[in-house]
């Protein structure tokens, strides 16, 4: 298994950060619309840690 880029590091740290502010945006009761916007940023930056991996062609 490669060793994961610094790219792919960043787009997971954003990932857990972003994950972490949707549960947080449930729990405030922060309008439905942030909270989906969150939580898109969470599913981007898995997408991109996944795309950016050193083996993919």
């Amino acid at each position: 298994m490669a060793k994961p880029t610094p790219l792919q590091l960043r787009n997971i740290l954003v990932a857990l950060l972003a994950a972490a502010g949707f549960v947080w945006s449930i729990v405030a009761g922060l309008p439905w619309w942030v909270s989906a916007i969150i939580g898109c940023a969470c599913v981007l930056s898995l997408a991109s840690a996944y795309l950016n991996r050193p083996d993919a062609n």
